[in-house]
């Protein structure tokens, strides 16, 4: 017995035209949008962000025009707003945490093989990224799988301003090399539970530890928490200026939170534990430059 045809009208037909008419037109109307959108980014970019025809091949942005490259580890991405000295000086504060020691040597070869997995990346820029830089600058962050920090030249080694270098560049070190490395110790995840998690959690429920931003979460201000605990260790009161963390050397953290003393003094890895960043580093084989302008 044969089977009769399906029915299939010429309204139906009809329809079907239209749905696929309108999905067509659909797509093309989203295209034109998105690309009218990254248009007016670029026009309303400051000079700073836009295109540069000298931009750096190692950098994921066309909007960098120098960089420099530390152990092999940590990629540092300026704009051309930025000085020369600003970024060597950055640099060289890397290269110190890494190489605290000053023996021309990495401390920590764990570290630098997450930072290498990670991507480590800090970007400065003249006093800040604007929105549309930022939004400029995101598409190429994530497809590259970054681990980001941002840093301004402003903050950086300016008379009569704290240096942020070290604090920032010392994010980066910790969120994409410390806690990568070793997470039981550092992660800065509740559901992790570290050891440092519970220290900070401790302090800021104790009152010897406390950071009012709101935009800071948990994890943020473990990070916090570490750096200046690692600048109490160090004695950099230039950090410590702020009644953020109580505990304001060794013998205070000793006293009151000597686990924290533990994690920076373990032998189980080598945590910087000889000196403050400052900047001046001998051993400059272990930097890397583009796009410096020549003496």
């Amino acid at each position: 017995m044969s089977t009769a045809p399906p029915i299939y009208s010429s309204t139906q037909a009809a329809w079907d035209e239209q749905v696929k008419k309108f999905f067509k037109y659909s797509v093309v109307a989203i295209v034109t949008i998105v690309i009218l959108s990254f248009a007016a980014v670029a026009l309303m970019l400051e000079p700073e962000y836009k295109t540069q025809g000298n931009n750096v091949a190692n950098c994921p942005s066309t909007i960098f025009t120098k960089s420099a490259v530390i152990f092999d580890a940590l990629l540092i991405c300026a704009t051309q707003e930025v000085p020369d000295a600003k970024l060597q000086h950055a640099a060289n504060v890397a290269a110190e945490w890494l190489d605290n020691d000053g023996d021309g040597g990495i401390d920590e070869p764990r570290v630098i093989g997450a930072m290498q997995d990670s991507k480590a990346l800090v970007i400065m820029s003249f006093d800040g990224f604007s929105t549309l830089a930022g939004l400029k600058l995101l598409p190429a962050v994530i497809a590259g799988g970054y681990a980001v920090q941002d840093l301004y030249a402003q903050e950086t080694n300016t008379p009569g301003r704290r240096d942020a270098s070290q604090e920032e560049v010392h994010h980066i070190i910790y969120n994409a090399g410390w806690e990568v490395a070793f997470p039981s110790v550092f992660s800065d995840q509740e559901e992790v539970s570290s050891k440092l998690y519970r220290i900070w959690k401790y302090s800021d429920d104790n009152g010897h530890y406390y950071y009012g931003d709101p935009t800071c979460d948990d994890s943020c201000k473990t990070g916090e928490f570490f750096y200046l605990a690692t600048a109490a260790y160090l004695g950099s009161k230039a950090d410590l200026f702020s009644d953020e963390m109580r505990l304001q050397d060794k013998e205070a953290m000793q006293a009151v939170i000597p686990e924290i003393m533990e994690i920076i003094e373990s032998t189980d890895y080598v945590y910087p534990t000889h000196h403050w960043p400052s900047g001046q580093y001998r051993h400059q084989s272990n930097i890397g430059y583009l796009g410096l302008k020549r003496n």
